[in-house]
């Protein structure tokens, strides 16, 4: 359903995007390209009626600004609970993102790299031989996936259930979906993690959030702790398994980019910088803190506005023919991890993750390419992701 107009949205600035409906376009980015068709900020009346930034600079300034901007509604539709850490600001976001941190610091995310590596070839013995595999069900929902589940010490059983519920949060613009699945993944937590933790804690993140101390020194809330969890599980089951979706796709259809990074494993770094500022995937939202003005545009408080960076990432105002990948481009610098306090805090361990597949892929798979009279089925959301993606190899 489409909201009314407001009466302080210019006639001219109203525009009928829906980011999450690419209206029969195949490709995600080019979906979000036509955005800057102009004008450069407008008011759409779906999901509620928003407003959206759609250059790298505004955008930059949205994510950046803690006065004018809150996090309180970060996506569109609204959640139906309150996501901590995500959609707190600050002092509390920052009592909330403490409870993480020993979790994902440089020396913790060290030691998942061995168990990344491990992952990624085991994955790879399962279709190997083959010679070929649908990438999203054998390989992208599952390396990142188990390493969260061991974070969160869930049960590997557990995750088609949970996958399941992280793609309707993430990817479903309808109301009455993600309020199901938000219910579905709280009493999933509710009824099965709480009481096990209370009953025997751990080193995992959920016993850290029923020991941990926010707000002055109070303990977390049952409805605190399990609004935590769903964040977790639905970005930590998503994000790095889209990344590696949009990434091995363009290898899978760029050999010589391809065959740089098989003769040189050194510019893996670089390359893989470049390949996440070419393919962002989150589109997320603030709401407005104040009336005010930006650039001539007239904003209220409590509207909300949509930041895609998916947009951010392929603006010709910032990147020098951004659909183009150069893995030596002078200025790959991004916002693929958001900007500022609310940086996601798994960043490092995402580049790992990422870095740890390169590196053991092209070892093992050097040479493939999307099956021949197939295409690959990509889709814009919160998290732009890729659904269906069938590679073929040589099996000599």
């Amino acid at each position: 359903m489409q909201a009314t107009v407001p009466d302080h949205v210019p006639a001219e600035l109203v525009k009928d995007f829906n980011y999450a409906d690419m209206r029969g376009e195949t490709d995600v980015y080019e979906h979000f390209r036509k955005l800057h068709d102009g004008p450069d900020i407008f008011w759409s009346p779906h999901h509620g009626g928003h407003w959206v930034v759609t250059r790298h600079e505004d955008i930059a300034h949205v994510l950046t600004n803690k006065t004018d901007f809150s996090n309180r509604f970060q996506s569109l539709p609204k959640n139906p609970i309150a996501l901590p850490l995500l959609e707190y600001d600050d002092p509390l976001h920052m009592d909330f993102r403490k409870v993480l941190a020993p979790f994902f610091t440089p020396k913790s995310i060290g030691a998942l790299e061995h168990v990344s590596r491990e992952l990624t070839n085991r994955l790879i013995d399962d279709f190997h031989a083959k010679g070929h595999c649908e990438f999203v069900k054998e390989f992208s929902q599952r390396m990142p996936i188990m390493i969260l589940m061991s974070l969160l010490a869930l049960p590997e059983e557990d995750t088609p259930y949970l996958l399941k519920i992280s793609e309707e949060i993430v990817r479903s613009a309808d109301p009455q979906l993600q309020e199901a699945a938000f219910a579905r993944v709280a009493g999933y937590i509710a009824e099965k993690v709480l009481p096990a933790r209370r009953a025997n804690r751990g080193t995992d993140i959920f016993s850290s959030m029923l020991q941990a101390k926010v707000d002055g020194g109070r303990a977390m809330s049952d409805e605190e702790i399990i609004g935590f969890g769903t964040l977790l599980i639905a970005a930590g089951l998503d994000t790095v398994a889209s990344m590696l979706g949009f990434i091995t796709l363009f290898l899978a259809q760029n050999p010589a980019q391809r065959q740089q990074l098989i003769d040189d494993p050194g510019l893996i770094n670089e390359a893989l910088e470049e390949l996440m500022r070419r393919f962002q995937i989150a589109n997320v939202a603030r709401m407005v803190i104040r009336d005010m003005e930006y650039k001539g545009v007239q904003f209220k408080a409590g509207d909300c506005i949509l930041t895609p960076t998916s947009a951010a990432g392929i603006d010709a105002r910032r990147y020098p023919d951004p659909f183009s990948v150069d893995f030596k481009r002078a200025d790959k610098k991004s916002i693929v991890f958001g900007f500022g306090a609310h940086q996601c805090i798994g960043a490092f361990l995402a580049r790992t993750e990422l870095r740890v597949f390169l590196r053991e892929w092209l070892l093992r798979i050097p040479h493939f390419e999307l099956k021949p009279g197939e295409t690959a089925v990509a889709v814009p959301g919160k998290a732009n992701g890729m659904r269906y993606l069938p590679l073929v190899w040589d099996r000599a």
